[in-house]
């Protein structure tokens, strides 16, 4: 499942409820760039040296992404309107990539935040 919420939303009380309910919360915050939201993914998630820094490399990370046993996983894609603004064919990508592995697995859920 993935939630989109505007800038005009009150994403930082829904991080929060996130957290209170007992997520395993993963933030992400912005790229304004390809090259840039690849990396924002790699030091937000702490990923593996292996990450390749290019969409199936992305792909392959977040789907081997572990959260804590028997504790959902929130990934929080924040600060995403830069993306979208300038390079819409990047935000969709990404977009699809989060709800593709959203979609695989019961454990994680996706909020995409542009503000």
């Amino acid at each position: 499942m993935t939630t989109f919420l505007g800038r005009h939303s009150e994403a930082d009380d829904h991080i929060a409820q996130l957290v209170w309910l007992g997520h395993d919360v993963r933030v992400v915050s912005g790229g304004d760039d390809k090259a840039g939201v690849l990396d924002a993914f790699a030091s937000g998630l702490d990923l593996p040296d292996w990450f390749g820094h290019n969409w199936d490399a992305l792909l392959d990370a977040l789907r081997d992404l572990d959260g804590a046993r028997g504790v959902p996983v929130e990934l929080v894609w924040d600060h995403a309107a830069a993306l979208r603004q300038r390079d819409r064919g990047a935000y969709d990508t990404v977009v699809e990539i989060l709800e593709q592995v959203a979609d695989e697995r019961d454990d994680l859920h996706v909020t995409v935040i542009t503000r």
